[in-house]
């Protein structure tokens, strides 16, 4: 529903911008103040789950969603929506972190990092078809539909919530566990080298991808010609990569463990990179797509694992340490779409030098996971 909602609306921009008698620049505020307030949000939802349970958390943040799309549905001012948009951020995060928390209560280890890998797929599909399902609303009916598409969707999924979801918070003797002890917990894990390892895989391994969303269609509709279309079928096939490598990763896991797939997604990922850089004076397109493909789907590799590896660690906590990671890779990705916005767009060499360093951080997470002391050991 998170992914879903950030770029429902993005076609009925134009729209709305003229519904206001605002200026596109300011309509475009909508899309920003939701991925704000989805990424910090985080920081306090995933602690909120530890202390009061998975379950009255999503409910909370599925009645914030309902209500704050119903009113963006009506709002009558552009300032009205974008405060609408913020607080649906606020509550959609918590259709994201929940989840991954829950996957951590009933599943470990490899079966985690499976789990988890299907649960991608499924977020990954969101961003896909988000702005298709949106234009058609808006096409029935007007921009104001699909707001009232996700207030009828909140309610839907809070009763799936209610029929098919059992607590799985760990318990400790029974009982809940204190504010005190949860957050002695939090700050044990930025004392882990194992924490901190799979966090820095997981967010360089995994931001790259927002630099291309930055400079896409500069470098491929501006600079070499392609029509906007095409250029959404070329998005579309590197999008479908991260799934396939989701798909492939679930597979091997069972054989190899989350580290040596972690390991083998970052060293895709900067071959990658390199095969790009290799390509940067070429101005055939395929010289583009083919190699972001090709990182697109090594990060289906680092994606799931990386998430299952840090909330994996103490899985009291495990609503927590998805949070941060949460938090930390929206963080960086929006960064690296800022700086690579910043730069000259003219050529893909900026890019492909940022998109190997960024992968060569995801191998320094992993040098940190490969020589950090196990619990228990």
């Amino acid at each position: 529903m998170g992914p879903l909602a950030l770029s429902i609306h993005v076609q009925s921009i134009p729209a709305i911008s003229a519904a206001f008698d605002a200026s596109y620049a300011r309509a475009q505020f909508t899309v920003s103040a939701f991925l704000l307030s989805f990424a910090a949000s985080q920081l306090i939802v995933g602690p909120l789950s530890d202390r009061f349970g998975r379950k009255p958390v999503l409910y909370g943040g599925l009645l914030l969603f309902g209500l704050a799309s119903a009113g963006g549905a009506m709002a009558e001012s552009l300032e009205l929506l974008i405060v609408a948009r913020v607080l649906q951020g606020a509550g959609g995060c918590a259709t994201l972190v929940v989840p991954r928390a829950v996957v951590q209560d009933t599943h470990h280890g490899v079966e985690a990092a499976r789990v988890m890998a299907f649960v991608a797929i499924l977020q990954s599909t969101a961003p896909s078809i988000a702005p298709v399902l949106g234009g058609g609303i808006d096409a029935l009916f007007d921009w104001r539909g699909i707001f009232w598409f996700l207030t009828i969707l909140s309610v839907l999924a809070t009763l799936g919530v209610n029929y098919w979801l059992r607590e799985t918070r760990p318990l400790t003797g029974g009982q809940p566990d204190r504010w005190g002890t949860i957050f002695i917990r939090y700050a044990s894990l930025f004392r882990s080298r194992l924490y901190i390892g799979y966090t820095i895989a997981f967010t360089f391994g995994t931001s790259g991808f927002f630099g291309f969303l930055a400079v896409g269609p500069a470098l491929l509709i501006e600079t070499r010609g392609l029509d906007p279309i095409w250029f959404s079928i070329c998005l579309t096939l590197i999008t479908s990569q991260f799934v396939i490598g989701n798909y492939t990763a679930s597979r091997l896991v069972r054989r190899f463990g989350i580290d040596r797939v972690l390991v083998a997604g970052v060293v895709g990922e900067a071959a990658a990179a390199l095969l790009l850089l290799g390509l940067s004076g070429e101005i055939a397109i395929a010289a583009v797509v083919a190699p972001v493909m090709l990182y697109s789907y090594f990060n289906g590799y680092i994606f799931a694992n990386g998430i299952a590896g840090a909330t994996g660690i103490d899985p009291r906590v495990a609503g927590s340490a998805a949070s941060f990671l949460g938090f930390a890779q929206l963080g960086i990705g929006a960064v690296t779409a800022f700086a690579m916005s910043r730069l000259p767009l003219d050529t893909i060499l900026p890019y492909a030098i940022t998109l190997f360093l960024v992968s060569a951080l995801a191998g320094v997470g992993m040098l940190l996971v490969r020589t950090a002391q196990r619990p228990g050991a």
